[in-house]
């Protein structure tokens, strides 16, 4: 019922919002400021090769390794299957306070959600999906610099507790650790955008950026804070950087390439790195476009992200920034 009431939630507020997305939302002039609510052109800008990333995305991926192998042939000597995996995802601004002078420097309340759904190729059997949430407290003092702290929830109802019922799998599976697993961070951000130095529009294509996310264990008025089954884990680092390139024919769209590297103490800061080349369109940064091209993922499973398995995948994506 939870989750139902979850992707309700974002196909409600996903309409509201691309009903008013061609108008300029609500504003509230406030001396030199204004103020701004429920507006999908964020201040901190979003990560496109985080692979728990708020987004709207679909990724076909061929799988080159995994220690699930779902019931595929690997261990008869066939291949593993692939997966198909859908993101619905919406992101916006309740509250975005601008400067009158200058409408790119403010602060804003950040709110975003997405229910990953995973799925084999072939039966598009669901073998995953999890849901992740955050609320987050931005603020853009420059405009090479963003800065964000959010409270971040990420919980798994199905798919990690496949392995007790039958799925042949090349690793151990601890049966006791299927209690619907949780962790909800904080998470400190910074995005950097190094080349806005050079005074020229048209060279300020690189962004660099980076996270640290911790548990503290306690109540807020979001409520429990969670970090199961694994209790004494509570830090984990993320970072990367951002590439783009526009044709001088605006129509023409442009070119992306993007890295994410993320660390968790919870498999020892063990590397998992993401890495995204394609095709974006139109020719606005730090704004909504379309973007596809080719995802390569080496590191902890994502669909199985709580036990850390690896899985090592490259796949063609198509993705809408949110």
């Amino acid at each position: 019922m939870k989750k139902q009431l979850s992707i309700f939630l974002i196909l409600l507020i996903t309409v509201g919002l691309c009903a008013q997305e061609n108008e300029e939302p609500y504003s509230i002039s406030l001396g030199k400021w204004n103020l701004k609510y429920l507006g999908l052109d964020n201040l901190y800008p979003s990560y496109t090769a985080d692979p728990l990333g708020v987004r709207f995305e679909v990724s076909a991926q061929n799988m080159l390794y995994s220690d699930f192998d779902q019931q595929d042939e690997i261990n008869n000597g066939g291949d593993y299957l692939g997966k198909l995996n859908i993101t619905p995802g919406v992101r916006f601004a309740f509250f975005k306070f601008t400067s009158k002078k200058n409408p790119k420097l403010g602060a804003e309340l950040d709110l975003g959600i997405s229910i990953p759904v995973m799925m084999r190729a072939g039966n598009h059997d669901m073998i995953g999906t999890d849901g992740i949430y955050y609320l987050a407290l931005a603020v853009q003092p420059t405009e090479w610099l963003s800065l964000r702290f959010s409270k971040h929830h990420i919980c798994t109802h199905v798919g990690d507790e496949l392995p007790t019922a039958g799925v042949v799998s090349p690793v151990d599976y601890d049966v006791n650790l299927t209690q619907l697993p949780v962790r909800d961070d904080f998470i400190l951000s910074a995005a950097i955008r190094p080349l806005w130095f050079l005074n020229k529009p048209q060279l300020d294509i690189l962004m660099i950026y980076g996270d640290f996310g911790f548990f503290m264990p306690g109540v807020d008025f979001l409520g429990t804070r969670q970090n199961k089954p694994h209790k004494h884990a509570y830090y984990n680092y993320q970072g990367g950087a951002e590439l783009e390139y526009y044709f001088k024919n605006a129509h023409l769209g442009g070119l992306i390439g993007a890295i994410n590297v993320s660390a968790y103490q919870l498999n020892a800061f063990s590397p998992n790195i993401s890495l995204k080349a394609g095709y974006v369109l139109p020719q606005e940064k730090l704004k909504r476009k379309m973007n596809l091209g080719i995802n390569y993922y080496n590191g902890r499973s994502i669909s199985n992200q709580f036990y850390n398995r690896k899985e090592k995948w490259i796949a063609f994506y198509l993705m809408t920034e949110v």
